[in-house]
């Protein structure tokens, strides 16, 4: 139901929309990966009890906080949404990206009983048949570096939902592939993500290889800018885990 919830609400959010239109995302990718917006207020806890939940539940569930005073608020406020979903397509969680000015810029579901971060990749339950046809991965860090590329054709492409890659994590993409492209951004943080993530993936008899973007994009605004063929053609520049560092 709160998936549907926040797409419902994202329909009536023309700032929502407007921010989504401006990064590119039409329609068909919204559905496709069921992109919502989460309201100021109370609006979704008030719909979950009226339908017979708890706030214990909800708060258990990760979508409502209780504070040290014993009242709760809503742990995504005007926010665009992400739902994370398991293999099977069943939403576990969700990540959330502030419209406007902000702390934090993204934030995520807690880890649950239904939610190990650890243990899921955002996106690879549409992804995956692309990755077992093309023989490889190409692992980003962010929703968007997923979403946009995705949307411009390039499906074999997975996110590693903001934390640091686990052994869990590249023994699930190991079912679909052996073969990965590691394409975080390029920043100080990225960079030693990458380097962590190539000792997990050779653990593992992966094939890795490291793609650092020009002028320091990330892959979402590259491919947004410069487009699907210029991508591919970027990642034949990637680096063998050998000569990366």
């Amino acid at each position: 139901f709160t998936t549907q919830f926040f797409s419902a609400c994202l329909e009536e959010n023309e700032d929502a929309l407007e921010y989504l239109s401006d990064r590119h995302i039409d329609s068909e990718t919204i559905d496709e990966f069921t992109i919502g917006y989460a309201p100021s207020g109370q609006y979704l806890s008030s719909e979950l009890k009226d339908r017979g939940y708890r706030v214990e539940e909800l708060v258990q569930c990760g979508l409502v906080v209780e504070k040290d005073s014993g009242s709760y608020y809503e742990r995504f406020r005007n926010r665009v949404v992400f739902p994370i979903r398991n293999l099977s397509g069943k939403t576990i969680a969700f990540g959330g990206r502030i419209l406007g000015e902000g702390v934090p810029k993204y934030l995520n579901s807690p880890e649950t009983k239904l939610y190990k971060k650890g243990y899921n990749l955002f996106g690879l339950h549409v992804t995956r048949d692309e990755i077992r046809r093309r023989d490889f991965a190409i692992l980003v860090e962010g929703y968007f570096d997923c979403v946009v590329p995705f949307q411009f054709g390039i499906r074999n492409v997975v996110a590693s939902l903001g934390t640091s890659l686990t052994e869990n994590q590249v023994k699930l993409l190991g079912r679909y592939t052996r073969n990965v492209i590691i394409n975080f951004d390029p920043d100080s943080a990225g960079l030693a993500a990458s380097i962590r993530s190539i000792d997990l993936f050779l653990e593992q008899g992966f094939r890795v290889n490291v793609l650092q973007l020009p002028k320091g994009e990330d892959p979402d605004t590259f491919v947004r800018k410069e487009g699907k063929a210029a991508y591919w053609d970027s990642l034949k520049t990637s680096l063998p885990y050998l000569d990366f560092g």
